[in-house]
């Protein structure tokens, strides 16, 4: 009988895959990365503005805001050198609300000048009130 050669299966070796490694400098651009975007996140997430409503959007549906910090634009009316004064909108100055300011009023307020004022919008004894805590004289968009 003929003998039958056997030929060995030759077998290549196994390719492994090689994990590849992080170096420590890879590692570090990857931190600064991720800090300088977590930091211009923030600081983008602070310039959004605030809406600013006219006392005419207040006065149409008062309850939609109360006991909300919120911005109010309008006219100073009777002010007598008190943190108490009337907020009159720009356009119909028969609308009104009362501000109460509990904070330094800042140079050239008076009467007939328009603020922005920043504070909690509330009720009391039956009258609506922003006891603000900030306040912006003149056109916010020129700041």
């Amino acid at each position: 009988m003929e003998e039958e050669k056997q030929i060995p299966e030759q077998t290549e070796p196994a390719k492994t895959k090689e994990k590849r490694k992080i170096t420590e400098k890879q590692i570090k651009l990857l931190v600064f990365i991720v800090i300088i975007i977590a930091m211009a996140s923030i600081l983008l997430w602070g310039m959004v503005p605030e809406e600013i409503y006219e006392v005419s959007q207040i006065t149409d549906n008062p309850a939609a805001y109360l006991d909300k910090e919120i911005q109010i634009k309008g006219m100073v009316k009777d002010w007598n050198v008190t943190d108490e004064f009337t907020l009159a909108d720009s356009n119909d100055q028969a609308l009104t609300i009362r501000a109460n300011h509990t904070a330094a009023f800042p140079d050239g307020f008076g009467n007939d000048e328009t603020v922005v004022v920043k504070g909690l919008f509330t009720q009391v004894n039956g009258t609506y009130v922003i006891q603000s805590y900030s306040m912006q004289i003149g056109c916010p968009s020129k700041y």
